[in-house]
Parts: C-alpha cells; structure tokens; sequence
C-alpha cells in the first residue's frame, strides 16, 4: 500500500506490481513517476522520517498519500 501511495504521490500514471509468495518471496513495483530529489536520500529508508515537512505548520498543507519513506523504512524491517 505505502509503495503504491508513494508511486501515485510521484504523479505515476502507470504502476506496474509483480510479486511472489504474497510479497514475502518477491515484491517489485515500477513506475513512471518522478523520483525523490538526490538531497533526501538519507532521509529514504528512516523510520518516521520525511522531506515533506519542514515546520509544523506543514501539516495542514499535505496534499498526498503518505509521507515518502514509509515504505522504505517498512520494508527494511522486513527480515
């Protein structure tokens, strides 16, 4: 779900979804989006973390799904 969301936040306008043993064996999601900028790599795969807000009052701002790196950090922990 945080995968897609990310994809769709990205303005994909097509989303490819393959995988196998429920997503356990075997998950890859492609898009035509547009990627995240270079500066906000570190940020990627931390957990809670996000370049979407910069103050507090960001929050009633947020016109997407979810916060980019939720489904990479998610996906981290995943052993």
């Amino acid at each position: 779900k945080e995968l897609i969301e990310n994809s769709l936040d990205a303005e994909a306008t097509t989303i490819d979804i393959h995988c196998s043993g429920g997503g356990l064996s075997f998950l890859s999601i492609t898009d035509d989006g547009n990627g995240f900028h270079p500066k906000d790599l570190p940020l990627a795969a931390a957990r809670f973390a996000t370049s979407k807000l910069v103050r507090f009052d960001d929050l009633n701002s947020i016109k997407t799904f979810g916060f980019r790196g939720e489904a990479l950090a998610s996906a981290s922990m995943v052993g």
